[in-house]
């Protein structure tokens, strides 16, 4: 009997316990807050809140000294001409051994797939600093890849499938970046020294509007234009364009928005119509056309909003006859757009266009035009010819005049790709490098080798005399593709 009494005294202190410690968590304690899983924010490392004292530009590290300059140019996204060709008469190998092209130096870098360019004997890359949790435009030696210098600033990001994506522009005198967060830097590039910065999400965002809002999602994609001592940027927001002067950080001019478009992840190339010099973008919302001539500079010459995919990577590329080409994410797809000259303006109009599945299209990389053919490496949804190398005429987009085969996927479609004479590089997700010969509208391979073991190896390539700079997630190296 003393036996179950005690078992019911210990049965009744226990209950008493739990429901004292239940009562005391509920109405003591603060429950932990719930958060919103954001697609795209996976494997995200803690951060702090976003403060709004980013100090652009604020740190700077001298490294090491300058030694060889050798010869070799890549001055901006896409190259000197915007095509995605090396024009460089620097002779390159025909063939690879067995074991591949050279690499000459390795960097190591913080996770994203901002590309490389080059401009006297020195490399120029914005990468993103994780510890530190800072931009920073490093500059390294192209011949031995000594990093000669570095200017930095801290600033709060999440990973978002990487960090920074942009590529620098960069001439004799400045070099021009756009941070993940759209933070602007003009520098100099030899010393490093800061000239001005620009935040345009302070500058130019409308706060409390989506279509006000500056940096879109997955960060900042777009790439800077220095145009004759002039930065065009396209910020969207309180204005389509701008054009900045490299020396003074003086804004000369602004495109006004009245349509509302937004700044997409592709970048801003110039053209001409009708024999005049315009701004070409396809932005959030629609593609426009803004005056690069002197007499009416900034002025928006022509808009369409027929075309309008939530999301665009690939850039616009001129196809002649006063018509070009414009590429959607995710499915999206292409189109071909005619621009007309009314007599007293301009006008442009959707010609065609069409599902992944049903033409030219591309995910990430800008196409690239080789004579009257044009190349891409087709996405992961565009259907029989999924993560194949394609090509086309200007003439129809729509009809694939070569593929690889199944048997010949890339990766997710997203691998860059480049051409210098009749040779076209190709690089895999995985960092596998592709050397194919170009006759009229079909390759050949030459060769393939696995550069290293990569990841996500995403970020444009660049070609500068004998010198081939491609990158994947985490590393950045340079290979001796000379003959």
């Amino acid at each position: 009997m003393l036996t179950d009494k005690r078992k019911r005294i210990f049965t009744v202190s226990v209950v008493i316990v739990f429901v004292t410690a239940l009562f005391w968590w509920l109405f003591k304690t603060q429950p932990l807050a719930l958060n919103e899983r954001i697609p795209g924010m996976d494997d995200r490392p803690k951060t702090e809140k976003k403060s709004d004292s980013v100090i652009i530009g604020q740190y700077f590290d001298t490294l090491s000294t300058m030694d060889a300059v050798v010869a070799g140019d890549w001055p901006r996204f896409r190259g000197t001409d915007l095509d995605n060709i090396n024009k460089d008469t620097t002779k390159l190998a025909e063939k690879w051994d067995t074991t591949g092209p050279a690499i000459l130096w390795r960097a190591t870098l913080g996770e994203g797939y901002a590309g490389p360019v080059v401009h006297n004997g020195r490399v120029y890359l914005l990468d993103y600093n994780e510890r530190k949790k800072a931009d920073a435009l490093r500059c390294f030696s192209l011949s031995s890849g000594k990093e000669l210098w570095r200017r930095w600033y801290n600033v709060d990001l999440k990973r978002n499938h990487g960090y920074s994506r942009t590529i620098p522009a960069v001439t004799d005198k400045y070099v021009v970046t756009i941070g993940p967060r759209s933070h602007i830097m003009c520098v100099d590039p030899v010393t490093g020294k800061m000239f001005w910065s620009l935040d345009l999400e302070k500058e130019y965002g409308i706060k409390g509007t989506e279509k006000g809002r500056i940096t879109p999602d997955f960060y900042s994609g777009q790439c800077p234009l220095i145009d004759d001592g002039v930065a065009v940027i396209a910020p969207g927001g309180k204005a389509l364009m701008i054009g900045v002067d490299c020396l003074t950080g003086k804004v000369l001019w602004k495109t006004p928005n009245k349509d509302s478009l937004r700044m997409s992840h592709g970048s801003i190339i110039p053209m001409s119509f009708y024999g005049k010099r315009m701004y070409v973008y396809n932005a959030v919302g629609g593609v426009c056309g803004v005056s690069a001539e002197k007499e009416n500079l900034g002025k928006l010459m022509w808009i369409t909003t027929e075309w309008s995919p939530a999301t665009t990577a690939a850039s616009p590329v001129y196809l002649g006859n006063n018509e070009i080409a414009v590429f959607g994410s995710y499915g999206a797809g292409g189109a071909r757009i005619a621009i007309t000259n009314t007599g007293s303006g301009y006008t442009a109009a959707v010609k065609e266009q069409h599902k992944a599945t049903n033409g030219l299209a591309s995910d990430q990389q800008t196409p690239i035009i080789v004579g009257d053919f044009i190349w891409s490496v087709l996405p992961e949804n565009a259907g029989p010819l999924k993560k194949q190398l394609v090509c086309y005429n200007k003439s129809d987009l729509m009809k694939a005049v070569w593929s690889s085969g199944k048997e010949n996927r890339f990766g997710r479609g997203l691998g860059p790709y480049i051409v210098s004479g009749d040779k076209l590089y190709l690089l895999d997700d995985d960092a596998k490098l592709y050397f194919y010969k170009i006759k009229d509208n079909s390759v050949t391979l030459v060769a393939s080798h696995k550069i290293l073991k990569g990841i996500e190896a995403w970020g444009p390539m660049a070609i500068a005399g004998k010198y081939l700079i491609m990158r994947d997630a985490r590393n950045l190296l340079c290979l001796n593709i000379g003959k």
